[in-house]
């Protein structure tokens, strides 16, 4: 079955919420190559601030569904993409929502210091799961 079948065969609801994350992912995306970091940051929340760890079910069902909408556009955008506009528009589509959400900035010492970004709500990581061990938080925004 190609991809346009499939996606005809989804409701309205997943259909709006793949698109939400296909432009959100591309607006991420150019927003992050076209402006400095510290430029875009203020817009995504408040600087080393957490959301709590505990969400109603119904959030957290949300924010399932974002995570889903996210990995699913992401893996099949011609332009592949990386964690951070992953977790940027992850973060907007839960805003969006009403849903508590942390976006974590990490790098990895052991590693060559990797960067890596991911977004919690409450204790489920939205995007740049399933776990981001061995980086240590540098910078989060809630």
């Amino acid at each position: 079955m190609n991809l346009l079948t499939r996606f005809l065969r989804l409701s309205h609801a997943e259909r709006a919420l793949l698109l939400e994350a296909v432009v959100g992912l591309t607006a991420a995306g150019v927003l992050l190559r076209l402006f400095a970091f510290r430029r875009l940051a203020p817009r995504l929340g408040q600087h080393q601030a957490e959301s709590p760890t505990v969400s109603d079910p119904a959030s957290i069902a949300a924010a399932d569904r974002i995570r889903e909408a996210i990995d699913i556009a992401a893996r099949r955008l011609p332009w592949k993409p990386v964690c951070l506009p992953q977790a940027v528009s992850a973060q907007w589509m839960l805003r969006r929502r009403g849903i508590a959400s942390t976006l974590y900035l990490g790098i990895n010492p052991s590693s060559d210091y990797d960067a890596h970004a991911w977004v919690r709500a409450g204790r489920m990581i939205v995007t740049g799961g399933p776990r981001p061990e061995g980086f240590v938080v540098v910078s989060t925004f809630a």
